[in-house]
């Protein structure tokens, strides 16, 4: 046999060499690491375009209710203990001045925010029909900051403030029978509504 004679080829079938083995190692890793990583990437972006479109829906629904002016006549004061529901962080209330944010240490979702109230009763008359109404006038109206929120006594003397059968301008709200006589003015202490950063940090977490 002529040792300067090439080798013969290996039959076909016998598997890839070493060299083409080693390059589809890193195919198959990089396959891997996209199959894991896509899905958390659409749902990343399907919770944030979620969020998105809850807070335009948000932005173009108005929750503010129509007042008219007219001139309140107090029939009775008095002081009253109201509560305010605060509840843990969602789509739904992602807007509102007070929510608390999910922990697992929490066993109920929402819970009830008492505070101290002037409580009015008052007639009016309608802006547009002219008839004789009656509502009701709280001061404050929600729950307010704990830092500067009335106590008792702080609730009492606003009561003071309106002598029974007296008249003062006011505004009622058209569809209820609720009245306000300037209680935004009768405390230093406001419930802000939450920011523009405050909201996106909110849209985040959900």
């Amino acid at each position: 046999m002529d040792p300067t004679a090439p080798s013969p080829a290996p039959p076909a079938g016998d598997g890839a060499q070493p060299s083409d083995q080693n390059r589809q190692r890193p195919r198959s890793a990089l396959r891997g690491a996209l199959g894991v990583a896509f899905p958390i990437a659409v749902s990343f972006l399907f919770s944030f375009l979620v969020g998105l479109a809850g807070l335009a829906l948000g932005g173009l629904s108005s929750t503010a209710s129509v007042s008219m002016p007219s001139t309140c006549r107090i029939l009775s004061s008095g002081v009253d203990l109201r509560s305010s529901k605060v509840c843990e962080l969602g789509l739904l209330n992602y807007r509102a001045k007070h929510v608390f944010y999910p922990s697992s240490k929490r066993r109920f979702r929402c819970h009830d925010d008492y505070y101290w109230a002037s409580v009015l009763q008052v007639e009016y008359t309608e802006y547009f029909s002219g008839q004789l109404s009656y509502a009701v006038a709280e001061a404050p109206k929600e729950a307010l900051p704990h830092n500067c929120r009335p106590d008792f006594g702080a609730a009492w003397s606003t009561t003071l403030k309106f002598k029974v059968n007296e008249s003062y301008s006011c505004r009622y709200m058209l569809g209820s029978n609720k009245a306000d006589i300037h209680s935004n003015k009768l405390f230093n202490c406001t419930a802000e509504e939450p920011s523009t950063g405050e909201l996106f940090k909110r849209i985040l977490i959900l």
